[in-house]
Order: structure tokens, then sequence, then C-alpha cells
């Protein structure tokens, strides 16, 4: 499912098939993160926190993407942020 997806650095960690709907658990690979204000990458998590994406349709059934996106806490200005997504709007 991960090649399939085609999103760079980001893996497929589960699927379901719910009524007329794929829904793909998705995480990024990396297990670090950079932080927008002071440009440090952080390996210290904080939380996580699903958000549901609405992607393109597959063989006329829709498609949810289950994104964690994590939230760090910088250990440089030790301020929390969340990663950033570049495939989600």
């Amino acid at each position: 499912m991960t090649k399939l997806l085609g999103l760079p650095g980001i893996v497929v960690e589960d699927s379901q098939e719910i009524d007329n709907t794929i829904i793909l658990k998705v995480k990024r690979i990396e297990k670090k993160a950079v932080c927008p204000r002071c440009g440090q990458r952080s390996h210290r998590l904080h939380q996580n926190k699903y958000h549901l994406v609405k992607d393109l349709p597959w063989s006329g059934q829709q498609v949810i993407l289950k994104v964690n996106r994590r939230q760090f806490k910088c250990e440089n200005c030790q301020k929390p942020f969340s990663e950033k997504l570049d495939f989600v709007g």
C-alpha cells in the first residue's frame, strides 16, 4: 500500500475498508522534525494527533488518510511544534 500511495517519506501502517471507503493510517518515516522557530532538529516527541484527510478516490472508492501529525518539543528553544506534512494542504 505504501508504494501505491506514492508519498515520499510516508509509510502506510494499516488499512481498513468500511462500506465504500478505504482508510489508510499513515505516518512519516523520519524520527525527527525541524523546529520552525530556531531551525534545530528535535526527536523529543510531545504528543501524537491524528487528522483525517480526504484523498483522491481509487476504483470508485473514497480514500481517507488517517495522518499521524506528531508534535515535538524543541530541545533548543523548549517550545512545542507540529511536524510539517508537505502532502497535506
